[in-house]
């Protein structure tokens, strides 16, 4: 297997109105840390999440808690499709539950249904009988039919006994029927990390091959590639897969080495298919099909320097992608294809290893209706405070605040309205919350294009009002809306996967469901920590003296005299202390806060006036 080292810190790049990076960089570090990859062992926490039932920001949009896991690696790379609008205002989710700890013999796809009403009871229970992993959901509006792919790998083998299919008429509740099916032979690893997408009478999906391990020593290997991407097409009229575990063309050793769990993504819209896959050492090839997935057109839309990389050849620090890429398809056929920019250089030719560099921060967009060569920077970690950098705890690189090889701003995840507005979800860390371990929390952020993809607004932070001290990742988003966004996302207080190194991280997480009304986006009133909004009325700088003993200044600078508020609160969310300033004179300013006695530790401070709020963190010894 393949080793993938650190390199910190890479690149970091701020974005004051998500279009122009702020470069701090390279500031590489020569020290490696070997990347250890999610290790299961027993815990004994009981609890992870948040405690949430249901809040509501403003009268349309809200988030409600529709399950509970307590497997947190909900994918390796790419988000899967997880949660889907359905006819009569109705919501179907699924996500990678266990009711029990690692090794989670309980594992499966979690399922809760909204009827329109009212969401299900909330559970971590799991629809199949077969201890699976990795489900994605699709909606067949011809046969009314709800389908739900996963992987199964047999607990306490490691075997990977191919893909099990589990298929329920109607919506919500009912019985689901499961069977397995793209199986292999007990021996030779099968097909994990499955995705599919409904395009007319078919099904097409997109997996992996797991690598050989001592209960499966035989390794797949087609045309050349080593545990290669394969594709599948099923015909629902027929019950028949016209196309089983098949290379795309294109795919095999001139290109490619070997493949990866979760580097790739599929989309359908009609009679059109697309399939963006990628990798941290590979090319991002985008894979299009106008004829249901019965043929395809390949097209590299960021080539890799070296083709067919297989670690042991010399590559100077080139940008990559991270792993996870999402493609959609918008009602015209153009293709939309996003990916979060990764970082690696191999210096060493001894044996299988790359150093990677998870300090980047920016996810792109191309189009395959623009010339390649022309993806743009469209996002990342905003520069909340405005400093012009960011503002990163100690350990935000830290291997426990990871999630395998992904950056800075990861995990994109795209959709299409029928008025053509493309909305962007993605996980990035937040400047605002810090744990008490100084390490970043990270937040769901949106931008959006009204023309396209060919400008996009500023970033807006869709989850930080859901409080301090807590993390939103593995987001997904409905491709079908309703002049509201309607998401997924798994929600706990620890940071990172866990493993026996991060065992603070085991337990129960949430998985929660929000809506987002998109007149609130376009408003500009998703209003967290930060209004990431442009706030032309004043700026907020670091306190001083900090460290300090409660008795500290804040800097301000206001364009016109403002009444202000300045709120100070701990990382469980608790305000600690408030004053009002009633008229701060415009220009230059500070502060004065005099908190008396009050507990060391990390704190956040929030300068309000005029309807803009500013956050920073500071430190009480």
């Amino acid at each position: 297997m393949k080793k993938i080292y650190l390199m910190a810190l890479g690149l970091l790049a701020g974005y004051a109105q998500a279009q122009t990076p702020v470069l701090n960089g390279p500031n590489v570090s020569s020290q490696a840390v070997k990347y250890k990859d999610v290790i299961e062992a027993s815990s004994t926490r009981t609890s992870n999440g948040t405690g949430i039932t249901h809040r509501s920001l403003g009268k349309k949009s809200f988030a409600t808690k529709i399950g509970e896991t307590q497997n947190d690696q909900q994918t390796n790379a790419t988000i899967y499709r997880r949660v889907q609008l359905l006819p009569g205002g109705k919501v179907s989710g699924t996500w990678t539950t266990s009711a029990d700890a690692a090794p989670y013999a309980t594992r499966g796809s979690g399922y809760n249904h909204f009827n329109g009403t009212a969401w299900g009871t909330v559970s971590s229970g799991k629809i199949e009988t077969q201890r699976t992993g990795f489900p994605c959901y699709v909606y067949n509006p011809t046969t009314n039919e709800e389908i739900i792919t996963a992987h199964q790998v047999l607990a306490g083998s490691g075997i990977a006994g191919g893909v099990v299919m589990s298929r329920k008429t109607g919506t919500g509740p009912g019985t689901w029927t499961s069977s397995i099916v793209l199986d292999t032979t007990p021996t030779i690893p099968g097909v994990l990390w499955v995705q599919t997408a409904i395009s007319g009478d078919y099904m097409i999906a997109i997996g992996s091959y797991t690598d050989s391990s001592s209960a499966q020593p035989n390794r797949v290997v087609k045309a050349g590639v080593r545990t290669p991407q394969v594709y599948s097409r099923y015909q629902f009229s027929t019950n028949t897969w016209l196309v089983k575990n098949q290379l795309l063309p294109g795919y095999d050793n001139s290109r490619y080495y070997a493949g990866g769990g979760d580097n790739y993504s599929i989309d359908a819209n009609g009679s059109n298919v697309a399939i963006l896959i990628g990798g941290l050492t590979d090319d991002l090839s985008l894979y299009k099909s106008s004829d249901a997935g019965a043929t395809w057109t390949k097209t590299i839309v960021d080539s890799f320097p070296v083709p067919a990389f297989d670690y042991k050849k010399l590559v100077d620090t080139s940008n990559t992608n991270d792993g996870s890429v999402n493609v959609t398809i918008a009602n015209n056929g153009v293709v939309h294809c996003f990916w979060a920019r990764g970082r690696v250089l191999e210096n060493n030719i001894d044996d299988e290893s790359i150093n990677f560099y998870p300090g980047q921060n920016a996810i792109l967009h191309w189009a395959d209706n623009m010339p390649l060569d022309s993806a743009k920077v469209i996002a990342g970690m905003p520069d909340a405070n405005k400093n012009g950098e960011l503002d990163l705890s100690g350990s935000w690189n830290d291997a426990t605040a990871r999630y395998g090889n992904h950056s800075i701003a990861t995990m994109p995840y795209a959709a299409i309205d029928d008025n053509g507005t493309i909305y962007l979800i993605y996980s990035a860390l937040t400047e605002d919350d810090i744990s008490t371990d100084d390490k970043n929390f990270r937040d769901v952020y949106l931008v959006y294009s009204r023309n396209g993809g060919a400008t996009w607004s500023g970033i807006q932070n869709l989850t930080s009002w859901l409080g301090l001290n807590a993390e939103q990742i593995f987001a997904s988003l409905s491709k079908k809306m309703d002049g509201r966004l309607h998401m997924t996302f798994l929600q706990k207080t620890s940071i990172g996967r866990f493993s026996e190194t991060n065992p603070g991280a085991a337990g129960v997480n949430d998985i929660v469901y929000m809506v987002i009304d998109t007149a609130d986006i376009f408003g500009g009133e998703i209003i967290g920590l930060n209004r990431i909004q442009s706030n032309e009325l004043f700026t907020v700088g670091q306190n001083f003296p900090n460290p300090s003993n409660g008795n500290t200044s804040i800097p301000v600078n206001f364009k016109s005299n403002s009444a202000v508020n300045v709120t100070v609160v701990n990382l469980l969310g608790k305000t600690v202390y408030t004053q009002t300033f009633e008229n701060v004179a415009a220009g230059s300013n500070k502060l004065d806060l005099n908190m008396g006695s009050i507990t060391p530790g990390v704190y956040v401070y929030s300068v309000e006036a005029n309807g803009f709020k500013t956050s920073r963190r500071m430190i009480i010894d």
